[in-house]
């Protein structure tokens, strides 16, 4: 699952996390490992600044020394604040001496340039004297914050710090970013690797992501780079905020640390564009400008919410030889970026979660899949199953500190210092692809079984950020085996298109163990099928047939539980390249929900066909058998050649594409619209009575009647003539 988008509850139930806007960042700290970072006095009550609480509270120790009134609390990470607040308890006077500071990380440096550990550097203070307010608001917004540090200078009235606040912009989805399942890559056109990318979503101002700049180039052409976030979920975003601030940086050297010469943001919510690759659309720009490099440490970006998966940051890294260094020649570090921050609201618009492979101890037959859960409207659940009977073994190797180690370097430290080892198990090659996604809970399992092994994909997904499901439990249902395999081919495995084919379907199957054996066949498809014979080993069956929409069962008289070949013969007409005819073994001592796919495979020796989908002669018509009846349309009402029947077969589709036929006169004027809208791989049937849009009878002449199909990768259109005479 991927982490922090997903929780489990303490029933059991998975649901998803939402995105927050305008939260006080010190409620969740400790999800950060923040917390109480140190306090001078009174450590035992620091907590309750924390707690939410308001009438309990934190305050120094009289018998301590004023040097030790202070307390300081840690964000866990970095937040953009948009207010910070100190709460003092009602049951007395506010203090009224306090000198707050605040900090985005940042740390001394030494003469010789190294950062010193645990110091901290306080980018901002303010100090309140003779204070009368219940809450104490610094003049402090939109700007970087990690750490508070109050100090109490004189204690006269006996008040208690409540709580702390910080109102921050949101919930910072890139934080978590890799845990989740995400990555960052970097494609440049540079030769040098370039790493520590991961610095960008760590929620560390102190460590940074920058690359090297200033690269010259003698055509002028710019060095391109992109950054490209996969934020490991599908995420409602409106936000982004670049932190550029060199903390890292001693103060001397920050001169030479540059941000951007320009860039522009991009995102994806993962749709592919024709050519395979990304959709991407713009979502922010930043033009060349000085003031880029240097003043400008910190960038925010607002838009509109939508969906988005990838994040792609596009920028130049270089100038065309020649060009005027300036105050390029002092640029030691470009692009350096503190924090890639990004913003939304609402629950994730899209979350996988993906099964362990579950080991089933045995050969099983899967028969079905259920499962509880919510769905309000605008969201769905979707399953999807694979299945094998081969895996791969691996052990991973791990040091005392639980990292992991090679095998060799595992071996050669002694033992008491060795750390565990962990096996793990992958898919082998055997397996196969995610089934198409089942539609309701019970549906019968889609993946080839029976196997020794199955693995479940569960996709969450809604199109309003403001409702989420629920998953509440998923169960798979299994038997033992009808037979311990079951290979099938469909012969002939090509036909032309659009014209009614007899095939024979050889099933083989193979019984052992606790194979319980068949007495039911079902044959299942996308185009209709007719019955003509069947027969298994050399005997002709006589079986009692009931038709299904997209194929038929057959009940046999007997049940059968030798391997014979078994022959099912049936009629049917093909439109779609690789059309699948999928069978079925039942048995009905164990119910209709109880049945085992024919996996595809050399069944009989006497065809070459090994497969159970029919294919279509390569080409790239998607248009066939048209027919036009009759030559001459005759309107005149005497029941001959009154209306055009226009026929053909639409071939190799898919999904639903546009079909649209249309009458013209030779002027190229529209006369009449036949068109359906959308359709799939099959034949069609069109009729023209001779009447235009405004229901009146065509003059007579010759017209042309066009037949166009707009598939995924062209456009095919067909013209007849035809004349019109009364």
């Amino acid at each position: 699952m991927p982490t922090g988008a997903v929780e489990v509850t303490p029933a059991g139930d998975v649901q998803l996390v939402p995105v927050r806007k305008n939260i006080d960042a010190v409620v969740n700290a400790a999800n950060f490992g923040g917390g109480i970072r140190a306090v001078g006095s009174n450590p035992g009550d620091a907590d309750l600044l924390m707690d939410g609480d308001p009438t309990t509270g934190w305050a120094p120790l009289e018998s301590d020394g004023e040097e030790k009134w202070w307390v300081e609390i840690d964000l866990g990470r970095l937040v953009t604040a948009e207010k910070v607040r100190i709460l003092f308890t009602d049951d007395a006077p506010p203090l009224e001496f306090v000198n707050v500071l605040l900090s985005n990380g940042e740390k001394f440096f030494t003469n010789a340039l190294v950062p010193i550990e645990n110091s901290l550097v306080f980018n901002y203070s303010q100090r309140f004297g003779f204070n009368q307010e219940q809450v104490l608001i610094p003049n402090f917004s939109h700007a970087s914050l990690r750490i508070i540090r109050i100090e109490i200078s004189q204690r006269l009235s006996g008040g208690k710090v409540a709580e702390v606040e910080v109102e921050s912009i949101g919930d910072n989805v890139a934080l978590g970013l890799l845990e989740r399942g995400g990555n960052i890559d970097l494609i440049t056109e540079l030769q040098e690797v370039l790493a520590g990318a991961e610095r960008m979503v760590d929620g560390d101002a102190v460590t940074d992501w920058r690359m090297q700049v200033f690269h010259q180039t003698h055509t002028g052409a710019e060095i391109l780079n992109q950054l490209i976030f996969d934020l490991g979920a599908h995420y409602w975003l409106d936000q982004i905020r670049i932190v550029g601030e060199p903390a890292s940086t001693p103060p001397q050297n920050r001169s030479r640390y540059a941000n951007f010469f320009w860039y522009k943001i991009l995102a994806s919510d993962g749709s592919l564009a024709p050519d395979g690759s990304l959709r991407w659309q713009e979502l922010a720009f930043v033009p060349a400008d000085p003031h880029n490099l240097f003043d400008v440490r910190n960038f925010d970006h607002a838009f509109p919410l939508q969906k988005v998966r990838y994040i792609q940051h596009f920028f130049s890294s270089s100038v065309a030889s020649g060009t005027d260094r300036g105050t390029h020649g002092s640029i030691r570090n470009f692009a350096v970026t503190s924090e890639y921050q990004m913003y939304g609201e609402g629950f994730p618009a899209e979350v996988e979660m993906i099964s362990p492979i579950l080991v089933l101890n045995d050969v099983k037959n899967l028969t079905s899949i259920e499962w509880d859960a919510d769905s309000p409207v605008d969201t769905r659940l979707e399953v999807s199953s694979r299945t094998g009977n081969n895996v791969v073994e691996e052990t991973h190797y791990f040091d005392k500190k639980g990292k992991e180690i090679t095998k060799r370097k595992w071996e050669k430290t002694p033992s008491s210092l060795r750390g565990p080892t962990e096996a793990s198990i992958s898919i082998g090659d055997d397996w196969s692809p995610w089934s198409e996604p089942y539609t309701f809970s019970g549906e019968l399992f889609a993946s080839p079984s029976p196997r020794k092994y199955v693995q479940l994909k569960v996709l969450l997904l809604s199109d309003d950020p403001r409702v989420a499901s629920t998953l509440s439990a998923l169960h798979l249902n299994m038997e033992n085996p009808i037979a311990l395999q079951m290979l099938g081919e469909v012969y002939p495995a090509q036909v032309q298109p659009g014209r009614e084919e007899e095939f024979t379907y050889f099933i083989l199957p193979t019984f052992g163990g606790r194979s319980q054996g068949f007495d039911r066949l079902t044959l299942n498809a996308s185009v209709p099928v007719e019955f003509i014979d069947l027969r298994i080993g050399d005997e002709p069956i006589q079986a009692e047939i009931l038709s299904l929409d997209g194929g038929f069962v057959l009940d046999l008289p007997r049940e059968i539980r030798t391997p014979e070949l078994v022959e099912l013969t049936f009629q049917s007409t093909i439109f779609q390249n690789q059309t699948r005819f999928d069978a079925f073994l039942g048995n009905s001592r164990l119910g209709d929900d109880v049945r085992q796919r024919v996996d595809a495979g050399d069944a009989s020796e006497t065809v070459d066909s090994e497969s159970i989908a029919v294919r279509l002669p390569v080409t790239g018509d998607l248009l066939g058998n048209v027919v036009l009846a009759p030559q001459v349309l005759t309107p005149n009402g005497d029941g001959v050649g009154d209306e055009l029947r226009l026929e053909f077969d639409a071939l190799k589709l898919v999904s639903p594409r546009p079909i649209r036929v249309m009458v013209f006169d030779l002027a190229g004027r529209m006369v009449r619209d036949l068109s359906g809208g959308e359709g799939v791989a099959q034949h069609y049937d069109f009729t023209w009575n001779g009447r235009d849009r405004a229901d009146k009878l065509v003059a007579p002449g010759t017209y042309l009647v066009q037949i166009e199909i707009e598939g995924d990768s062209q456009t095919q259109t067909i013209h007849r003539l035809l004349p019109v005479a009364y």
